[in-house]
């Protein structure tokens, strides 16, 4: 029975053409995984690095700017520690 990929197969695929560097390759999975999760700014950002380690810099250009049209928003992260029994968040 045919079963088609979901974005962990499609994310892998993402990453894995960053470490590669097969541009190509992330192209394909990055359009699926805007497909299946197009509020994940994550693909997006490593779409846009995938471009700049090829240094091509129109192509990071477009994909930020789309990043912006959709209001994808990347949720930054975020660190605690308890100190003398007071939780500190930054």
């Amino acid at each position: 029975m045919p079963v088609r990929p979901h974005a962990g197969v499609y994310g892998a695929l993402l990453h894995a053409s960053r470490i590669h560097k097969r541009v190509e390759l992330g192209e394909l999975a990055a359009e699926e995984l805007f497909r299946l999760e197009p509020g994940d700014a994550g693909n997006y950002v490593l779409l846009s690095n995938i471009y700049a380690s090829a240094r091509k810099w129109g192509f990071v250009e477009k994909v930020r700017r789309v990043i912006r049209e959709r209001g994808v928003d990347k949720v930054s992260g975020r660190s605690r520690i308890e100190l003398d029994g007071k939780l500190h968040l930054k």
